[in-house]
């Protein structure tokens, strides 16, 4: 475990575990590299080296105030794999963090990554535009803003609700709102206002790695049509993979055909 200087001086928080090739997972909102857990502990035990980034805000990184913008998050990934040294990498986003990694391949010209994965990814646009009807209203993805500002206890809860298509232990989602209390609520409510913004269509035909998406067809966050479909004819070399039992959080919802899927891409 340790600590990567961003270019602003903040610093983040990474967690690299084992040998081999090497995966780098970037979390979704409003979570941290621990929502992995159960990738981790199949992937390490298949010769994979795992890096897992808390973003900035979340976690065990620092929480300054200020830009939580996609530019900002994927420069922050830039510093880490670069002072991590490391080539060949499967980037793996979830959600937000699949946005995350959109940008970064076309904002840093596709640098130490082979291969992209993209779980149940928030890109490359969630809401409406005057070219993309078909995207969410902005009123849909509003309450998350109001509720981290206002009480963000009862949002995680709320939200964590949203994630599964099957059932999930009592436990397991007081574990989820425990990683989503630990993030700073200013970057909580940033981060929800650049997800509902962006506009990360033009990034797509700067990704000419192979790219896997692996999204849940009853996904009622990242909706699959305006999400995982746009991506498929989006990216040059990508293959779309459904989830037919999954939700959004297909980590949990699928987790043995998940871990098997990633496994197999990133060999």
């Amino acid at each position: 475990m340790t600590h990567v200087q961003a270019e602003d001086g903040t610093e983040i928080f990474v967690r690299d575990m084992g040998e081999g090739d090497p995966i780098v997972f970037l979390h979704g909102w409003p979570l941290s590299h621990r929502m992995f857990e159960y990738q981790y502990h199949y992937l390490l035990d298949e010769g994979f080296r795992c890096i897992g980034i808390d973003h900035r805000g979340y976690g065990e990184s620092d929480k300054p105030y200020g830009d939580y913008s996609y530019d900002r998050f994927a420069d922050d990934l830039k510093a880490v794999l670069d002072e991590l040294d490391v080539d060949g990498v499967t980037l793996a986003g979830f959600s937000m963090g699949g946005g995350i990694a959109t940008h970064y391949m076309n904002r840093h010209d596709e640098a130490h990554v082979d291969k992209l994965a993209l779980l149940a990814a928030a890109s490359p646009c969630l809401t409406k535009k005057s070219d993309f009807p078909e995207g969410l209203d902005e009123e849909e993805l509003n309450p998350l803003i109001e509720g981290a500002r206002t009480d963000r206890a009862a949002m995680n809860a709320e939200f964590g609700q949203m994630l599964f298509h099957t059932e999930q232990s009592d436990e397991m989602m007081e574990w989820l709102w425990s990683l989503g209390m630990d993030a700073s609520g200013l970057a909580t409510a940033a981060s929800a206002e650049t997800f509902r913004d962006a506009d990360l269509r033009p990034d797509m035909d700067g990704i000419t790695v192979p790219t896997k998406i692996y999204h849940g067809v009853h996904d009622e966050i990242t909706p699959f049509e305006i999400t995982a479909e746009v991506l498929e004819d989006g990216i040059e070399n990508a293959e779309l993979v459904r989830f037919e039992n999954s939700g959004h959080g297909l980590v949990a919802d699928e987790t043995e055909k998940l871990n098997e899927e990633l496994a197999e891409f990133a060999g």
